[in-house]
């Protein structure tokens, strides 16, 4: 037999969406038999997720009472059916489900002309986590990374896959990888501090919005750059002041909420910059403005993922060694309803920071990086009081060795027994469990070493972001204006030097201040046409050509007339000439070919 959650309706009959909430409900059931290409998992852990709460509320489309809760879950793979391949292979191995079915491999979305179908209780899919078997086909399972616990492993996979899809797939390797500027509104929610971890872990700058200075603050030990609470006044132009050196918006944003965010998008974003939406949790529509068609924001809309996809999630998790953030595991057994309502208790109030997971089978736990062949003899005698003078003792342990040797992996508590169930009595058994605990509290002290150092390691990171922005700020607060006013000289003087004509029919000295967008776009785009040869004649290098590049990023910036902050400029370079030698040699080479006059010379003037 099998235990299993479910919801139960109220009266005999379901409620009506948000009045109701659903009381849980423990049912014994039948223990399933694999069939097929399917296995038999002893589940040991499953995961919450906000659909769990909706379903309780009767929130969630295709409610049932007849299926058991949850979408997410790790557990041990204990039985296959007849059309499993090496079924073999899979026994005793952890795994952890595919949360959803319906979806191969297709970019655009489900294949499956009956939909995406996500498990845990409704209609559409019959099966869920929170129970203690459960029967999934072989080709929806991914082997659990051995660094994860059963309650990380457990978090992971629909938060994971969702988080995957919107910062990988739907912003693009360009917008999400190193150096790329990132947002995600809302951190704390699974979703949210998944692509924190992801974005992360490729080298993005990560930056994070949330009504919490608390939850910004863990962002920032997990990684973020740095963050900002959308309460405060002006929070958009204050996180701008936060990029990084050459960043003057963000590539892209992560976004669950919805509402303003397109309006919110067009101050954050870089024109042709990605908002990925994967949620809208503020409101159901999200009105597209003009300001976001003029500056070609990308709208992309983001929903759980592809079997492919969540293959690449795991094994990316796998291979940057990644945990997935988790609030608060619950360890107790399936008929305590009053414990695991808890959970949900929990999620209502929303103040968790992470994933809420309950453990109700026993955990394979983190495997530890030691050699237990050399190890284990010299632990055991303090663990057992014994002195490991017994030749039994000593036979048990070179099994164990032994075992270790042939199969190169360290054993589980179960592995160890099988090794030695001819040659130690019970009383051995028993030390050897002890053995296992003082390693598995050895491990944990060791991982809590790790965190500090990667703590120690973020509030590192931390300083230097703060350091360069110092650097920034150390210019003057006019200098993108002033930056942005040389540079269109040079556009002017460069094409006049090549006679073309400028993008668009714009005439030189005779545009208006409402045109503004056009002819920053008409000017990026003539940026964008000047050749090195051009730039020689001028006696310009390559750095000048590499400015002109991403001239459409301090375009915004420019004044009506490029001539009028001629002399503030000169003045305040002549000013730190010694200071900074090099920003000196740089702008001053340019004031002779967009003036015709040398630096000095301009300041003289003011």
């Amino acid at each position: 037999m099998s235990k299993a959650i479910y919801i139960s309706p109220i009266d005999g009959k379901p409620g009506k969406p948000g009045q109701v909430y659903y009381p849980l409900s423990l049912r014994t059931v039948p223990k399933p038999s694999p069939q097929g290409g399917e296995l038999l998992v002893k589940l040991t852990a499953a995961a919450l997720n906000h659909r769990d709460l909706f379903l309780r509320q009767h929130l969630y489309p295709g409610v049932t009472f007849d299926v058991p809760l949850l979408a997410d879950g790790v557990g041990t793979v204990v039985g296959a059916g007849p059309n499993v391949p090496s079924p073999e292979q899979w026994q005793g191995k952890r795994v952890i489900l595919n949360p959803g079915a319906g979806w191969k491999d297709s970019p655009d979305g489900p294949e499956d002309p009956a939909g995406y179908r996500i498990m845990g209780g409704t209609k559409v899919y019959d099966k869920g986590t929170l129970q203690e078997y459960i029967t999934i086909e072989y080709s929806e399972v991914e082997e659990a990374p051995e660094h994860l616990s059963d309650a990380e492993a457990a978090a992971l996979p629909l938060t994971g896959l969702t988080g995957w899809r919107a910062l990988i797939s739907k912003a693009g390797e360009r917008n999400s990888g190193n150096g790329a500027a990132i947002l995600i509104t809302g951190i704390g929610g699974g979703v949210a501090l998944m692509v924190l971890r992801f974005a992360v872990a490729r080298g993005a700058h990560v930056f994070v919005t949330s009504s919490s200075q608390e939850k910004i603050q863990k962002a920032v030990e997990l990684g973020a750059t740095g963050g900002i609470s959308y309460k405060e006044e002006g929070w958009e132009k204050k996180l701008l002041s936060m990029l990084p050196a050459g960043k003057r918006n963000f590539d892209a944003i992560i976004d669950g909420a919805g509402g303003d965010s397109v309006e919110k998008s067009v101050k954050l974003l870089k024109a042709g910059g990605v908002l990925s939406v994967y949620g809208m949790t503020v409101s159901p529509k999200m009105p597209f403005t003009m300001p976001a068609v003029l500056k070609n924001i990308d709208v992309r809309g983001s929903t759980m993922g592809s079997r492919k996809e969540f293959k690449e999630m795991i094994e990316f998790v796998n291979a940057k060694k990644i945990h997935p953030v988790v609030s608060r595991v619950l360890q107790t057994e399936l008929d305590d309803l009053s414990a695991i309502d808890g959970l949900f208790e929990d999620m209502k109030k929303g103040t968790q920071f992470g994933k809420l997971v309950v453990e109700f089978g026993k955990s394979a736990g983190s495997k530890l990086n030691y050699e237990w062949s050399s190890f284990l003899p010299r632990i055991l005698p303090f663990i057992s009081g014994s002195t490991m003078n017994s030749k039994r003792d000593r036979i048990s342990t070179r099994r164990v060795s032994r075992s270790v040797s042939r199969n190169g992996h360290v054993p589980h508590v179960s592995d160890s027994r099988r090794v030695l169930e001819d040659s130690w009595d019970e009383g051995s058994f028993q030390s050897f469990d002890a053995t296992h605990y003082a390693l598995q509290t050895l491990n944990k002290h060791i991982e809590r070493r790790l965190a500090k150092l990667q703590a120690n390691t973020v509030r590192l990171k931390r300083e230097l972001w703060l350091l360069q922005r110092h650097i920034k700020e150390f210019r003057h607060p006019l200098f993108e204006n002033w930056e942005a006013d040389l540079l269109t000289r040079l556009i002017e003087v460069a094409h006049a030097h090549q006679h073309k004509k400028l993008p668009g029919g714009v005439v030189i000295g005779e545009s208006s201040f409402a045109e503004r967008e056009n002819l920053n776009h008409a000017y990026s785009i003539a940026a964008k046409g000047i050749r090195m040869p051009t730039l020689r004649k001028l006696g310009l290098s390559e750095k000048y050509h590499q400015a002109l590049q991403r001239y459409s990023e301090v375009a915004p910036y420019r004044s009506p007339n490029p001539f009028q902050t001629e002399f503030a400029f000169a003045k305040w370079l002549v000013e730190v000439r010694e200071d900074r030698p090099e920003l000196y040699a740089f702008w001053s080479k340019l004031f002779p070919v967009c003036y015709d006059r040398t630096v000095q010379e301009s300041a003289s003037i003011f």
